[in-house]
């Protein structure tokens, strides 16, 4: 006879099963439970959702093992519950998270298996969306990063237009750039994610939802002219000659127009006098295919500052008003000369109700665009010049010797000119995590090399101990530390005491800032070490290839070790000549600085005598005037035993 506390007797347990932007399968391998009508007593219940009024997959009991149950988003509700009929040895299921799956719902996110952590090798997954009939699939990206390669053949993530895999491609999408908005045609969209077995990367995160185009009603949007669709919303635009009125849907006459000549002027309504209030000009010009528009503002002076809040010209690569920006300008600060990107160029202009200014003219002439057909033959990126054009390599690739073709670079970079720019990987866009990359810096011999950094913007920690940038005063890491850097603020600039500059650069796993852009050029001047074997001293960087800058002041103290002298010869000296030397000049000291007895000063041309330190050291200045430059000199310097006789041309 069982007791009143058994008889009262039930047990309930919940679980909720998660896997992170994965669908869950869930198979039953035993069951053995009390059987009763509608499993009414003693039953487990699978449910499709994170709690217990979620959408029921079934409820069972028996010993019948059920089928296999499905999740459709990432959570599975499991509940078991007994009564005092203890009989059966319960159940036994196992679960996995599965990526890919059908979605059917209106919106939602979408993640690589694992994300915010990389990937696993080997994965594909494949994603069926669909939401409600009428509208389309929108898709947006929060994060994006996906092994990298010209081709997308490793790692990638595939978009197609339509419900399966032979539906239209919209893209095949890797490396570390988000896509742009995508939007399908129709109320489906097909995704497939593939990894290959090596490299893994962080992955992406996207968010679909249901898009409806409102240009496709019956009163387009309930625009006058044209209705332009956007992911989300629409908006109105207006022909070239119109503008839009105060209810951005009706349009009005307005200044600007349609050109099609290859060379012409642009003014502001009104010029010379002061542009009117309350205006919004559009002038559309079009070349011949092939063709690149360049203009040139030759007076501009409109109300406003940096803002440009008020008034401004807008000028864009394309014709319509979303084209690629080039810039907006206001104040009287005339902007550089712009060159399109295609052979179409807006240019806009708007004014609001108070101040008037004399406003702007300007000049566009047209200029055939080699990169315009195959690329210009190079292989990545061609930039148009004046009259000729330029091939250039994408971030991480190098130009080949045909000077069309780009090659892997690495990461690893040797640096020998006398100024340029060093950016962090994927600069502008965020670095990729797990990224060494290093810099070797070298100058012309008796220069010392200079950084500069432009913007920084790297992982901030106390101690730099996540990612940052370490600066070493020699060529290799094995030379002394300058310093660690992290966080925002742009370090001061950092000057080598020699001609060699080593950078290292870091990054782990997690979090990606900017990273740095930085300009690395030359001082002239400094302490060099004289030794048995002959070293060069150039009087600037860019000996050979320039004449001297102006206004140098540059002053390098040679030193030997005890016991020895300094001896300098020169291969070639060529400085601005004057009776007294007074303009360009070099001056020879014998001693650490100019307080140390003077040995000579010397310009003009032809070739010095031999110049000797009495003791262990020498110092040499070079000074040149804001006017004539020439070609400079080259001396070698070594330690030398012989210091009787000092040689040189006073």
């Amino acid at each position: 006879m069982q007791d009143a506390a058994s008889k009262l007797l039930r047990l309930c347990c919940q679980n909720s099963l998660y896997g992170p932007s994965l669908q869950i399968v869930l198979n039953f391998t035993s069951m053995d439970l009390f059987k009763s009508r509608l499993c009414w007593y003693d039953y487990v219940e699978v449910r499709d959702g994170y709690w217990r009024k979620a959408p029921l997959l079934g409820r069972f009991c028996g010993d019948k093992i059920p089928e296999p149950l499905i999740s459709t988003d990432s959570r599975l509700w499991v509940e078991f519950r007994s009564s005092s009929n203890i009989l059966g040895k319960g159940f036994f299921a196992v679960y996995e998270a599965t990526c890919g799956g059908d979605i059917n719902k209106d919106a939602g996110q979408i993640q690589s298996p694992n994300y915010p952590d990389d990937y696993r090798p080997s994965k594909e997954c494949v994603w069926k969306i669909t939401v409600s009939e009428g509208f389309h699939v929108g898709l947006s990206f929060q994060a994006f990063e996906i092994e990298r390669h010209d081709s997308c053949a490793y790692d990638y993530l595939e978009i197609r237009d339509g419900p399966t895999e032979e539906s239209a491609l919209i893209g095949h999408f890797c490396g570390y750039e988000k896509p742009e908005d995508v939007k399908s045609s129709s109320n489906r969209m097909w995704m497939k994610f593939v990894s290959d077995g090596s490299i893994n990367k962080a992955g992406f995160a996207a968010n679909f939802f249901k898009e409806v185009d409102e240009c496709s009603w019956p009163d387009h949007g309930g625009c006058e002219q044209r209705c332009v669709n956007t992911l989300g919303s629409y908006k109105c635009v207006c022909d070239p000659g119109y503008e839009l009125a105060a209810d951005k849907k009706a349009c009005e006459v307005a200044c600007g127009g349609f050109i099609t000549k290859l060379n012409g002027t642009i003014t502001s309504p009104g010029w010379p006098k002061e542009y009117p209030t309350n205006k919004n000009c559009v002038w559309q010009v079009v070349a011949p295919a092939q063709y690149r528009i360049s203009l040139q503002f030759e007076v501009f002076e409109l109300e406003g500052n940096d803002v440009c809040k008020y008034d401004f010209v807008e000028v864009r690569s394309g014709l319509s008003p979303d084209a690629r920006l080039h810039g907006k300008f206001c104040g009287s600060e005339t902007p550089e000369v712009i060159t399109s990107q295609s052979n179409n160029m807006r240019l806009e202009f708007k004014s609001d109700n108070t101040v008037s200014k004399r406003g702007f003219r300007a000049h566009f002439f047209s200029d055939k665009d080699e990169c315009a057909k195959d690329n210009g033959g190079c292989q990545h990126e061609c930039v148009n010049t004046v009259g000729s054009y330029l091939c250039r390599c994408r971030n991480g690739y190098r130009l080949h010797e045909n000077q069309q073709d780009c090659k892997e670079a690495g990461c690893a970079h040797k640096i020998s000119s006398a100024e340029g720019t060093l950016v962090s990987p994927n600069w502008p866009d965020k670095y990729p995590s797990r990224r060494e990359c290093t810099w070797n810096i070298s100058s012309t011999a008796g220069h010392r090399v200079k950084l500069t950094f432009n913007e920084f913007e790297i992982e901030q920690h106390q101690e730099c101990a996540y990612d940052h940038l370490e600066l070493y005063d020699g060529p290799d890491s094995l030379a002394p530390v300058l310093g660690r850097f992290c966080g925002s603020k742009k370090p001061d600039p950092v000057v080598a005491s020699g001609s060699s500059l080593f950078l290292r650069f870091y990054s782990d796993a997690s979090v990606q800032r900017r990273g740095f852009q930085a300009m690395h050029s030359t001082e002239c001047g400094g302490r060099l070490k004289a030794e048995v074997q002959t070293k060069e001293l150039y009087s600037h960087a860019q000996f050979g290839d320039n004449n001297y800058p102006s206004q140098a002041r540059c002053d390098w103290v040679i030193v030997a070790e005890d016991g020895y002298g300094v001896e300098l010869i020169f291969r070639t000296f060529e400085v601005e000549e004057e009776a007294d030397c007074g303009y360009d000049y070099m001056e020879a000291y014998d001693g650490y600085d100019s307080t140390a007895p003077r040995l000579g000063r010397f310009c003009g041309s032809g070739p010095l005598e031999e110049i000797y330190s009495a003791g262990d050291s020498l110092m040499i200045r070079f000074h040149t005037d804001d006017t004539i430059n020439k070609k400079g000199f080259h001396a070698r310097y070594t330690s030398t035993k012989f210091q009787d006789a000092l040689h040189m041309k006073k």
